[in-house]
């Protein structure tokens, strides 16, 4: 199993899990007290493995092109 831990905002944490190769992401919040946040729908809970990719590409396509995006890139010089 693979994990990817993040502190967000208001003492919650995010884990990304991945329990194989290629296989789906599962997001899990836990609140300050360390308890799973339980309204996460599966929709959004789960991230299959080739969008997970296509996430990552876009954002390094953002990026990297310093394109303006209002989540990813706000400053950037280039508008599309």
């Amino acid at each position: 199993m693979q994990k990817l831990t993040y502190n967000i905002n208001n003492g919650r944490t995010m884990e990304i899990v991945q329990r194989q190769h290629d296989g789906t992401a599962l997001i899990i919040t836990r609140d300050s007290n360390g308890e799973d946040e339980a309204n996460i729908r599966d929709n959004e809970a789960f991230i299959p493995a080739g969008d997970m990719v296509m996430l990552i590409d876009f954002y390094r396509y953002i990026k990297r092109n310093d394109i303006q995006h209002d989540f990813i890139n706000p400053g950037g010089k280039n508008h599309k």
